[in-house]
């Protein structure tokens, strides 16, 4: 073992079995990617693991060991999975829709941009710097997301009408 990384328990898919595409932090270098990968509990069952913790909980404070075989980093995200974005959707509906980086750095930094008249507000400051970068960085992601929540909502209206459930 080489490598060591970082996830959260909500970034794992339901099935874990095979293949699967992960966002991971490198603990060493802070970097944050998404990758194809291989994840199991016991180490054993990977050919070359790297070590992965996974936090849970409220606050993401409670840590378990498990291990990682990364196949293929930096997935290209302009090919975006409809229906793994559909889920997402639905899924952030039911919770919080408070974002939390966890930094110190971003924190003061985005205080100060408040505290200058840059923004409003620490939440707008977020709201807006986050939008420029993905409809920058991400713009088919950004694209597809407007199609499938459009979906979501048509699909919901139907259900509340009357009419057929897809």
């Amino acid at each position: 073992m080489t490598g060591e990384y970082i996830t959260s328990e909500e970034h794992l898919p339901d099935d874990l079995d095979g293949e699967i595409t992960l966002q991971v932090t490198d603990t060493q270098t802070k970097e944050i990617f998404v990758t194809r990968a291989r994840i199991a509990r016991d180490e054993e069952d990977l050919t070359d693991p790297d070590s992965l913790i996974v936090v849970r909980g409220p606050h993401e404070s409670i840590e378990e060991q498990w291990y990682i075989e990364i196949e293929e980093a930096d997935v290209d995200l302009r090919e975006v999975d409809r229906d793994l974005l559909r889920d997402c959707i639905q899924r952030t509906r039911a919770d919080s829709n408070v974002i939390n980086a966890r930094s110190d750095e971003f924190r003061a930094l985005l205080a100060y941009l408040v505290e200058t008249g840059r923004y409003p507000s620490v939440s707008e400051a977020v709201r807006s710097i986050l939008g420029d970068y993905l409809s920058e960085q991400y713009p088919d992601l950004v694209d597809a997301y407007v199609d499938v929540r459009t979906e979501v909502e048509q699909d919901e209206l139907a259900a509340r009408l009357g009419g057929d459930n897809p």
